[in-house]
């Protein structure tokens, strides 16, 4: 073949090279402006999944809207095990005496964390609005699904929307620094409390971080979370919130953003905005309590020093927590994606030990099986961290009467 023969060839070969390439190209193009059509119809699916019929609205103090529903028509009932549920608005949970406060100091409480003009009429519950943008923002991630419990070690999470059907992946770490009652068989935990220091170290996150301060308790791969949040991810904003969170069987996700919780309460919501501390004081307080209804074992959320009942998690929707738990934990938890930087936990500073500047559990309790209110001298504890230079946890069981035991916990993260 001559010199001029093989350059004709080479050029044919080269321009069928090219055609397919750009045949290809067109192909990806076309295939993402499906997938974003896709996408959109999604979105517009789970709005209408997530979003119940509203009876009455109203703007939360950051521009947020709760929609006030019908009880029965609430996310938590399209969940298959309470289709036929026997549940109604007036229900009271039958619960031991379970510690109040009657502190009085220069700590700030009661604080407001109920919602404007009284709440919602009776016979409706406040569930916070999902937006199209939350769901952008959240590439189609609105709940955590199958985590993993070893991503406390800091782990693989995963996040997804959930409707029972889909789930989108996403990959990032969990750092905790708390005190924890070590799952064991033998332990009949009936609830835990405390009276958690409320923060935002205003240095701003990112949407692929969040921040807590929390209790829990477990039992196997199933858990019920309560504190508070700086979650930018879930709510689009660096505002301190109060929070839940939930892993049941399939099914995991914040406050009601999936089917499960079961609220009662017409003026307090889920996620209601909460006042953060001042590094120095004042110090703003949120007590909580997850208890075990003696008679149904039903999972109810109390919150305020005058334990008020907001809602609960059925013992039906567990396949673990339909009995005791058996393990509990209260500290700080920190998320971050990969390649991110670990954010502040806590105060955003490590523990002192003065309770003016760091973020701590006081009154730390759990029930037993008589549900009896106990406290750490009562049970074995662990103190844990997941990164010890980054964040920091101690605990004091035998401090004054009226704080009883004490964890505090933070650090600067990756901030310092």
């Amino acid at each position: 073949m001559s010199h001029l023969k093989l350059l004709q060839h080479l050029r044919a070969v080269l321009r069928i090279l090219v055609a397919i390439s750009l045949l290809l190209n067109y192909a990806k193009i076309e295939a993402r402006q499906s997938l974003s059509e896709a996408e959109d119809l999604e979105l517009e699916r789970q709005l209408k999944l997530l979003n119940k019929p509203a009876i009455k609205t109203i703007k939360g103090r950051y521009g947020e809207i709760y929609d006030c529903v019908d009880f029965y028509k609430q996310p938590a009932f399209d969940h298959p095990l309470l289709k036929n549920h026997d549940f109604h608005p007036e229900m009271k949970p039958t619960l031991p005496n379970l510690l109040g406060d009657d502190t009085s100091s220069n700590i700030n409480r009661p604080f407001n964390i109920g919602l404007k003009g009284g709440g919602c009429p009776t016979g409706t519950v406040p569930i916070r609005r999902t937006t199209k943008d939350d769901l952008i923002r959240q590439g189609f991630l609105s709940q955590i699904r199958d985590a993993d419990d070893s991503s406390s070690d800091g782990d693989d999470i995963k996040f997804g929307v959930l409707d029972g059907t889909n789930s989108t992946s996403f990959r990032g770490y969990v750092r905790h620094a708390i005190v924890r009652i070590p799952e064991n068989s033998t332990n009949k935990i009936a609830g835990t409390g405390a009276i958690l220091s409320v923060h935002n170290t205003r240095k701003n996150l990112t949407d692929h971080q969040f921040s807590s301060g929390y209790i829990s308790i477990q039992n196997g791969n199933e858990h019920i979370q309560a504190g508070w949040t700086v979650n930018p991810y879930v709510y689009g904003d660096t505002h301190t919130r109060m929070y839940t969170y939930f892993k049941s069987r399939q099914y995991a996700c914040f406050n009601t953003r999936c089917r499960g919780f079961v609220q009662i309460n017409t003026g307090v919501a889920l996620d209601g905005q909460l006042t953060p501390s001042k590094w120095g004081g004042p110090v703003q307080e949120l007590p909580l309590y997850i208890a075990r209804d003696t008679s149904s074992g039903d999972w109810w959320l109390l919150v305020n020093s005058n334990n008020i009942e907001v809602g609960f998690w059925p013992a039906k929707i567990f396949a673990n927590l339909n009995g005791f738990a058996t393990g509990a934990e209260y500290g700080g938890v920190v998320h971050s994606s990969r390649g991110v930087p670990e954010p502040p936990m806590g105060s955003g500073y490590f523990p002192s030990g003065d309770l003016k500047k760091d973020a701590y559990l006081r009154n730390s309790t759990y029930l037993n099986e008589n549900n009896q209110a106990k406290s750490f001298k009562d049970i074995s504890v662990k103190l844990y961290a997941t990164s010890p230079n980054l964040y920091r946890v101690n605990q004091y069981p035998d401090s004054k009467p009226e704080n009883g035991a004490i964890v505090t916990y933070g650090g600067p993260g990756e901030h310092m």
